[in-house]
């Protein structure tokens, strides 16, 4: 991490008068053209869907999400710089109509926090997007990579911050050494107004970090969710269909440092849903059902076998040509990074996005999220069982594209950490507040 420092800020500020030099350019080619012909600056190959860099300054005034009764708020200036490039390998193939995307984007994010030098980190994502078809068959699979290559010390949080939200310790989680991967690939084969849709996902977190037998320290462990199944589908419409599904899946969940306890299971699940367009301007996609879930031995449940709700959906709307509001949710059976104790995870996000012309855009956006420790019967000790926590982030963005190369954006965002378990000690050192401000400029080539 020796790249932090002097050199750094000065190869941002460089990095950001020659963006700005580029957009100037840009929005002024008539003053640059002794400069350049049209012959000497190629036109950007058309299998190269983009090629930018953004640079973001940022303020979090709560790193670790503490309640500010015991440890004391730490805070940092956060200085993060973001290359990223993308091609779509099917532009190149000429005469074929099978491959309709073959992309892959890499998208390294630098980032240096000015009085926490332990947290900072680089961000390394590699996201592909393969769509396929031919004939009545077709093929996608989308797979988004992570690493991150920072600190292997976990964060402590020393009694009483030791009964912090369970949401506290996801924020320098995800400043520290691991692999994430999130995948999901489907075929499909339609029979006129009816499709069989085999499918499959997979989350998967490989921490890095070192495990100590040390008051307070967050001994994070691998954890991973992979599933398989099938869709069978009618559609009502060209635009609406219906469709019926099963899943089989297995939660895997390592054992904590000393403890004997985890959250391993499997299960299967059966869907009901719908999909498409409702209407022109509302696009949809809703399934839900019961999931049967089998938890092995070491899982400190009452009940081993059970039957829970899982439901997701999305949901989009066209308002007008210069409104967009999204809702997404999501509630499931879900496995903690750091306890042995399953929940029951439910998340609502909200998204409003308004364009005031061209170049003006403001986002408004909210989400919801609770984790339900209650299911388990770990109720001594620390008692992780005896756990209701929520989380309410609204974030609000502006916009403004000065022209097509060069976006100056403006935002602040909140995570509120609140407890409603009741009859708990300590209570208070369940909340927090977190508020994120920053500035930031996009350049694309």
């Amino acid at each position: 991490m020796k790249w932090f420092g002097k050199n750094f800020f000065c190869l941002v500020f460089c990095v950001l008068i020659g963006i700005t030099a580029l957009a100037s350019a840009a929005a002024n080619p008539a003053e640059t053209a002794v400069l350049a012909t049209d012959a000497s600056v190629p036109d950007k190959p058309d299998w190269l869907t983009e090629l930018s860099l953004g640079i973001r300054e940022s303020y979090d005034d709560n790193l670790f999400g503490v309640s500010g009764d015991g440890m004391p708020k730490r805070h940092s200036r956060v200085t993060s710089l973001s290359p990223k490039i993308g091609i779509d390998l099917a532009r190149i193939i000429k005469q074929q109509d099978v491959w309709q995307v073959l992309s892959l984007n890499y998208e390294p994010d630098w980032a240096t926090y000015d009085r926490e030098s332990e947290e900072n980190h680089v961000a390394h994502r590699l996201g592909n997007k393969i769509r396929a078809r031919s004939g009545n068959l077709s093929f996608a699979l989308e797979n988004s990579f992570i690493y991150i290559d920072g600190s292997s010390d976990a964060a402590i949080y020393p009694a009483p911050d030791n009964v912090r939200s369970s949401y506290a310790h996801a924020l320098p989680r995800e400043r520290r050494k691991q692999f994430q991967d999130r995948m999901k690939v489907e075929f499909q084969l339609d029979w006129n107004s009816v499709f069989f849709r085999p499918t499959g996902s997979l989350q998967y977190w490989d921490m890095l970090t070192d495990q100590r037998a040390i008051s307070g320290y967050q001994n994070w462990i691998d954890r991973y969710d992979v599933n398989g199944g099938m869709d069978l589908g009618y559609r009502i419409s060209s635009q609406l269909a219906v469709f019926l599904g099963y899943r089989y899946g297995r939660q895997y969940q390592g054992y904590p440092l000393n403890s004997d306890y985890s959250s391993t299971n499997e299960y299967h699940r059966t869907l009901v849903g719908v999909e498409g367009n409702l209407f022109k301007w509302l696009t949809l996609s809703v399934s839900c059902g019961p999931d049967f879930r089998k938890y092995d031995d070491s899982a400190p449940v009452n009940e081993k076998d059970q039957v829970n709700f899982f439901g997701e959906s999305a949901l989009t709307a066209r308002l007008s040509e210069h409104d967009t509001v999204a809702v997404k949710y999501k509630a499931t059976r879900w496995i903690s990074s750091t306890g042995q104790v399953p929940t029951f995870d439910t998340s609502v996000e909200l998204g409003f996005r308004h364009k005031f012309d061209d170049k003006l855009s403001w986002n408004l956006n909210g989400l919801i999220r609770n984790s339900d420790y209650t299911v388990g019967n770990y109720t001594t000790g620390s008692a992780p069982s005896l756990r209701n926590d929520w989380l309410y982030s609204p974030s609000t963005r502006l916009a403004y594209a000065v022209n097509t190369h060069f976006e100056v954006t403006i935002g602040i965002t909140a995570n509120l950490g609140r407890n409603e378990q009741d009859g708990i000690s300590n209570a208070d050192y369940r909340e927090f507040d977190e508020y994120v401000s920053m500035i930031g400029v996009l350049g694309k080539f």
